[in-house]
């Protein structure tokens, strides 16, 4: 935890990354100098390029989101990769809990982070960015802020490597899921367009291989198609299991 002008800050590391110079000193300007902001995410570059997993992972997009810094809602009619895109998609790609920071009384007000994500089997991850999407919906501001910079450790080899590609794409389908089944009419249509898009991006992806211009071999690739469609279904199981879990912690 740090502490800014505005009240405490509670930053996250995942623990195969290393902090760079001045990480929490980058994140406390932000939150200092702009206090609608609730969730700054950072920069997250390789810590090594040593194995062809460690490559292929960069490859397939990594955690860098690059040296331009980003806040949303306002910086949203920008193009993302080259294309324009909902909000919800660049609250996707806009960081990760791998470095990421929140305002703890936001986090708190809004139920905290949610216990049926980032569970490990049943969904590993989508926690950060539910966090991040209900701080968007209460009106705070988010922030990509590059100057907060770590190092990540990528997996080194290529089976987990795969799993871990594979299982974030069914958490982005979990959590994007669970918004679209409460929410309104109006916000809901965005959402349901946009899960339309990553249903069948596998699909897309699959051609691209086919031209040789994907780096995922095709049956990984054919792996995470089905997962993005488990995806649909995987946060009441993982509900399921959380509760599970509070219940066995509890007792």
């Amino acid at each position: 935890a740090l502490h800014a002008a505005t009240g405490e800050v509670v930053a996250f590391l995942d623990d195969d990354a290393v902090a760079g110079p001045g990480w929490c000193e980058a994140f406390r300007l932000v939150f200092e100098a702009h206090p609608n902001v609730a969730v700054c995410t950072g920069r997250v570059e390789p810590l090594v390029l040593e194995t062809p997993a460690q490559l292929l992972f960069e490859m397939n997009g990594g955690f860098d989101r690059g040296n331009q810094p980003t806040r949303l809602p306002e910086d949203a009619d920008r193009a993302l990769h080259g294309w324009p895109a909902p909000l919800i998609a660049w609250a996707i790609s806009v960081g990760s809990g791998c470095n990421y920071s929140v305002r703890r009384a936001v986090a708190l007000a809004l139920g905290g982070f949610d216990e049926a994500l980032d569970l490990g089997d049943p969904l590993a991850g989508g926690g950060d960015h539910d966090l991040l999407w209900r701080v968007l919906e209460a009106g705070w501001l988010v922030e990509y802020q590059p100057a907060a910079l770590a190092w990540h450790e990528h997996r080194r080899d290529l089976t987990s490597v795969y799993s871990q590609i594979i299982g974030h794409q069914r958490a982005v389908l979990a959590f994007l899921s669970k918004h679209a089944g409460r929410a309104s009419l109006k916000s809901g249509a965005p959402l349901l367009a946009y899960i339309t898009w990553r249903l069948f991006k596998p699909g897309v992806r699959l051609l691209r291989r086919g031209l040789g211009r994907d780096p995922l071999p095709t049956s990984v690739l054919l792996r995470m198609w089905w997962n993005c469609w488990a995806g649909l279904s995987a946060y009441r199981r993982a509900q399921r299991v959380a509760r599970l879990r509070r219940e066995l912690y509890a007792a």
